[in-house]
């Protein structure tokens, strides 16, 4: 529901509660039981019972009680504001993001350019996704790493049981930026948020949706985390020294020995969404 609707809706029900609910009731907005200014002591308190007690709520002037609600029908109406404001910030990338420097990169990997490292993780993440959507495994397996890899192995099977496909298309990159660095003795991650649109829906064997909707896109505010090797000697089988391209973590294509090896491409190590909101 809109927040115009919600707002009627409030309205509607509190001149339904006015105007039904005698102005002389037990209790009300303006009781003067706070403040400090009551007593406790039998003779004097506000809270005595009988009929000159201020503790009734009742104002014999209507125009008292009508600006009373409206002043109530106000502060809803800015707590509906403050919601919304929240929920945009949410959904803002650069909400409490502090961008890493270049320069800080570069001490690690001198090479370095952001808007290739941009272009080929969103490459990446599209490849994947698009994987994810045609059960592609073997593309998912050289896009992750082989603990990613297994979970999202995983839940494809439980799509897969339930007859069911999840369908992403249509990326657009709103935002992208560099918040984190990590170096290992072989590998270095870094840590990005990104601002990704797209379709996401899930439909099931006779390609009818049943959850989420083709009509709309949705804004993904995600934090992701890429990683690749830093030593050029090390991408090779330990077992039979075969190269090994494109993995993180996976089996060897010649001798299926398990290996972890040092991938000279950025493959995604880690994803989370942050917020999410329809477009």
């Amino acid at each position: 529901m809109k927040n115009y609707q919600k707002l009627f809706a409030i309205i509607f029900m509190c001149l339904i509660v006015f105007f039904t609910v005698s102005l002389k009731a037990d209790s009300g907005w303006d009781g003067s039981y706070g403040g400090g200014g009551s007593s406790s002591s039998s003779g004097g308190s506000s809270w005595s019972s009988n009929s000159g007690s201020s503790y009734s709520s009742g104002s014999d002037n209507p125009i008292v009680n009508i600006i009373v609600l409206i002043i109530f029908v106000y502060i809803i109406y800015k707590s509906m504001a403050k919601t919304k404001t929240q929920k945009k910030e949410s959904t803002d990338m650069n909400y409490k993001i502090s961008p890493l420097k270049t320069e800080v990169i570069k001490e690690v990997i001198p090479d370095f350019d952001k808007n290739e490292f941009r272009q080929t993780t969103f490459k990446t993440y599209k490849n994947i996704q698009e994987a994810w959507m045609e059960f592609d495994y073997e593309t998912l397996k050289k896009n992750t790493t082989n603990e990613l890899y297994n979970t999202y192995h995983s839940e494809l099977l439980a799509l897969k049981a339930k007859k069911q496909k999840n369908i992403m298309k249509n990326f657009e990159l709103l935002d992208f930026e560099i918040v984190d660095m990590e170096k290992g003795i072989e590998n270095v991650s870094l840590k990005i948020r990104a601002l990704i649109k797209c379709n996401d829906y899930i439909i099931d064997k006779n390609e009818k949706v049943v959850r989420g909707t083709d009509k709309r896109k949705v804004v993904y505010n995600y934090e992701m985390t890429f990683t690749k090797g830093i030593n050029n000697n090390n991408n090779k089988c330990p077992n039979c020294n075969a190269p090994l391209e494109n993995v993180v973590s996976s089996t060897c294509p010649y001798c299926n020995s398990t290996v972890i090896s040092t991938n000279h491409d950025w493959v995604l190590s880690k994803k989370q969404m942050i917020s999410q909101e329809m477009d």
